[in-house]
């Protein structure tokens, strides 16, 4: 299942990008999701900047029969692998993760661009089950689950960058 979302930002990308690669701006966006537990770590990954990200959702709507596997929330972790910048300040990273307990990958991309005297991110992700009978359900889930977060940290980048927080 593809999942593509873009957002825009009164910043300039070098100014995104040190906010999206801030702890405290991770941190907040699960606080405002009301995720049961999160944790967030940022670190440099050779010239690249490696964010991780690993939440546990509220109770979802989770099929009975994938129950077994992932209970009635899901546990996610994923990896943001953000290259150095181009000559115009964009950047662009690698986007990887899993469900806990299931066989589900997201994998895609990520890119902050210039745009006119702000920044435009956009995503291009997809998820995969490998599981028969109830893979395109958990497909759903785990993209729903996903694009929450996303709308999430766009609504709190928003109040971050207009100093609101």
């Amino acid at each position: 299942m593809d999942l593509t979302l873009v957002t825009s930002y009164d910043a300039s990308p070098e100014e995104v990008f040190a906010m999206i690669t801030d702890v405290t701006f991770q941190e907040q966006v699960f606080e405002r999701m009301r995720a049961r537990s999160y944790d967030v770590e940022v670190g440099d990954s050779g010239d690249d900047r490696a964010v991780r990200v690993h939440w546990q959702t509220q109770p979802v709507d989770v099929p009975v029969v994938a129950r077994r596997l992932v209970g009635h929330s899901l546990v996610l972790a994923q990896n943001k692998l953000w290259h150095r910048p181009d000559v115009d300040g964009a950047r662009e990273a690698e986007v990887d993760g899993e469900v806990a307990g299931a066989p589900v990958r997201l994998t895609g991309r990520t890119r902050i661009v210039p745009e006119g005297r702000g920044t435009t991110q956009a995503f291009e992700l997809h998820v995969t089950a490998s599981l028969p009978v109830v893979g395109k359900g958990l497909e759903q889930i785990v993209a729903e689950a996903v694009r929450v977060r996303l709308e999430k940290k766009f609504e709190v980048a928003w109040s971050w960058l207009a100093g609101s927080l």
